[in-house]
């Protein structure tokens, strides 16, 4: 059993990795934290907890950062809507609400309370962590590990060179790869390669349940904004970081000295890599079994209401 904190931007693609994640019977869910990122750090808390609700999942939530460390706050409300959320309509919640605690404060707790046993999902921009790692250094290397998803070593997708997560707060993302933390990233040179096809979405409109109905909702918004675009079929970023720690061996690696541009200009928030040992590296994954990714979607979704 894999004990995980999941530090979401909640828009279209991280309600896959938290249905992914609250379905799968390999984790225990310690604490989720809404950070702003996707939209403001408000509507990130809401569709966190609609999310998680929608699942039948009592964990505690809390609030992260409402703006990055250093630079002006940027959104990505354009392709996940106004809300971050389009799609799904959500009845008003029964159980779920955040808890008074500083989403900060909570994950220095509760990793120093087990330490070496929490794994932490960070699939928003690495503003919570670099507070946590600031606040006391020794939280990075008490965590198990951590997996994010961030960064490209090609193109972008907010820029020519950079990737929306670390673009959002490049110095956080600066701070927690140099941290000396366990880490492996997952950059958009392997998300891209995870789409939802047409006919895959049909299949999942075909099933019951109020899970799989928010599910295909937040997919349908998602299909519809990349086909407005141009870009193709829907890529799963942020699902990618939970399905890792089911069976890492799933996924290709290699080890990474990861670095950001925190210079103002052109390339700010671009990511560069450089091979190394794992001493002081990323793990930062190239590839992943994708059949076996979407049987794990199967799956969780079939253990939800």
């Amino acid at each position: 059993m894999e004990r995980i904190i999941l530090d979401v931007d909640t828009g279209l693609d991280d309600a896959v990795a938290l249905f992914l994640a609250a379905g799968l019977q390999e984790f225990t869910i310690e604490a989720v934290i809404a950070t702003a990122g996707n939209v403001g750090l408000e509507k990130t808390l809401e569709n966190t907890l609609n999310i998680l609700e929608t699942a039948g999942i009592r964990c505690p939530v809390y609030k992260g950062a409402d703006k990055p460390l250093v630079r002006k706050p940027v959104q990505a409300g354009d392709f996940h809507g106004k809300s971050g959320l389009d799609g799904p309509v959500f009845a008003p919640r029964k159980f779920q609400r955040a808890q008074e605690e500083d989403g900060i404060d909570a994950l220095i707790r509760l990793v120093k309370a087990m330490p070496h046993q929490i794994s932490i999902v960070s699939v928003g921009p690495l503003t919570d962590l670099a507070l946590a790692f600031r606040k006391d250094p020794a939280v990075a290397l008490l965590c198990k590990q951590i997996v994010v998803m961030g960064g490209s070593f090609s193109q972008g997708n907010v820029t020519e060179h950079a990737e929306f997560n670390t673009f959002a707060d490049p110095e956080a993302a600066s701070l927690v790869f140099s941290s000396g933390a366990k880490l492996v990233l997952f950059p958009l040179d392997c998300t891209r390669r995870v789409t939802l096809s047409p006919a895959r979405l049909a299949d999942f409109q075909r099933r019951k349940g109020r899970s799989t109905a928010v599910f295909c909702s937040c997919m349908e918004s998602y299909t519809a904004n990349y086909t407005k675009r141009g870009q193709g079929q829907p890529q799963m970023h942020d699902p990618l970081c939970v399905a890792y720690l089911v069976d890492p061996s799933k996924v290709e690696t290699e080890y990474c000295r990861v670095e950001v541009d925190t210079n103002p200009g052109q390339t700010y928030g671009k990511t560069t890599k450089t091979s190394t040992n794992s001493d002081g590296g990323v793990l930062v994954a190239k590839n992943i079994d994708i059949p076996w990714f979407w049987t794990l979607v199967d799956r969780s979704l079939a253990n939800l209401p």
